[in-house]
């Protein structure tokens, strides 16, 4: 996700503290490989799309666990931010098939920056990496010292201690952002706090790791796809997950998320007046037709229908998609994760099977429940009841219309 889009002299920081880490700090195997490769080197990809709350974290999460892939640490919106290919440059989220205002070997390079390949032994040395090359986007107006604290992490410090010596508040930083802040996340950020980190089972590239699959996921993507295929990968074989989740149950997230200091803030649109919210920043996907002033349930809405209307209205750009339910990962999810990896032709994987056994708990809000949402059933039924014809039509689409359905 990203914020307004920072002042000049902001992003330039970013970009010189960023190259300076890229070409000075991180070890010299990454920065070979980076020098030599960009992201759409890969042979193929596997872009999950769906709607911001719509389930895209935990399965990001099992298939990154495949010994067949590579990944980012977390989605991918801080690299176009940085390249400054977000709003307000652009009216909202969705990025036009067309549009060419930027480098695009340069994007297709940051890409990769933090990318990893999946194996059981995993490597130290590419998690403190992907630490560095984050750290000039999430605190650009930051001076680190990157030198000495690539020396601590590989020596044992805990990345929490080093913080706290530099006056950041662990909390601040990614996976120990576990709970809300007493107040909003700073603006000046390309981040996407809190929810962005390595695993273990995750090693630096090698010449050899773009025969496999890079596994992509955004929620700001569903308003991307005709410019990812013409624009980013116009040669690459992208295979598409789209995943879709009931409107009560994201609906219900959203409004969590909304209502939370937990780093869902992302752009600075002016001031906001919407019911049920106190913020001043605006939150998710920034959708076509949002507007500052109403109820957040509405907006919440709003996006859900939004982003799938886009996915339904332009997956044609890609030959291969495959629909898969969020209910069916919760009910059933070792069936639902091999129709995927058949789909994506990814082949048997140990360390997969035993993730899908036990999963990790990823990006939410609250303790997972099914049929949470009837918490606040009347709010989110009175938002659906009187929603516009759109929403009636994208619910019928995925298939949607039977409440007793909706966990």
């Amino acid at each position: 996700m990203s914020l307004d889009e920072p002042p000049g002299d902001l992003r330039d920081r970013a970009k010189r503290n960023y190259e300076y880490v890229k070409n000075e700090i991180i070890s010299e195997k990454k920065r070979a490989i980076l020098s030599e490769y960009t992201v759409d080197d890969f042979d193929s990809i596997l872009l999950i799309v769906t709607a911001p709350r719509g389930g895209s974290s935990l399965l990001f999460d099992i298939l990154r666990h495949h010994e067949g892939t590579c990944s980012l640490d977390g989605e991918h919106d801080r690299w176009l931010t940085l390249n400054g290919i977000c709003y307000p440059t652009l009216e909202s989220d969705v990025v036009p098939a067309d549009f060419e205002s930027f480098d695009r070997e340069k994007l297709l390079t940051d890409l990769l920056a933090e990318v990893g390949a999946t194996e059981r032994s995993g490597d130290r040395t590419h998690r403190v990496d992907n630490t560095l090359v984050r750290l000039p986007l999430q605190f650009p107006n930051r001076d680190l010292p990157y030198e000495q604290i690539r020396d601590q992490l590989l020596e044992g410090v805990s990345l929490d201690a080093i913080l706290e010596d530099l006056d950041i508040l662990p909390l601040q930083y990614d996976e120990y952002a576990e709970r809300d802040a007493n107040s909003p996340f700073e603006t000046e950020t390309f981040e996407d706090r809190p929810f962005v980190s390595s695993h273990r089972h995750k090693r630096g590239l090698t010449a050899a790791d773009f025969e496999r699959t890079l596994v992509l996921k955004a929620s700001g993507d569903a308003y991307r796809l005709p410019w990812i295929r013409e624009q980013l990968f116009p040669e690459t074989d992208v295979n598409v997950v789209h995943l879709t989740r009931n409107p009560a149950a994201s609906v219900n997230g959203l409004y969590d998320g909304w209502r939370l200091n937990r780093g869902f803030q992302t752009y600075n649109v002016g001031d906001l007046n919407l019911n049920d919210y106190d913020g001043s920043l605006w939150c998710y996907d920034l959708p076509p037709g949002w507007e500052t002033e109403g109820n957040l349930i509405d907006v919440c809405l709003l996006q859900w229908v939004q982003a799938h209307r886009h996915i339904l209205d332009h997956r044609d750009a890609f030959e291969d998609v495959l629909r898969v339910r969020f209910e069916d990962l919760l009910t059933d999810t070792r069936s639902t994760i091999t129709e995927i990896v058949e789909f994506a032709d990814l082949g048997e994987s140990p360390l997969l099977s035993e993730n899908v056994e036990d999963p990790n708990k990823v990006m939410t809000t609250k303790e997972p429940r099914h049929a949470r949402w009837r918490d606040r059933e009347e709010l989110v039924k009175n938002a659906l009841d009187r929603a516009d014809e759109t929403y009636t039509e994208v619910a019928t689409e995925l298939g949607y219309t039977e409440e007793s359905e909706w966990i």
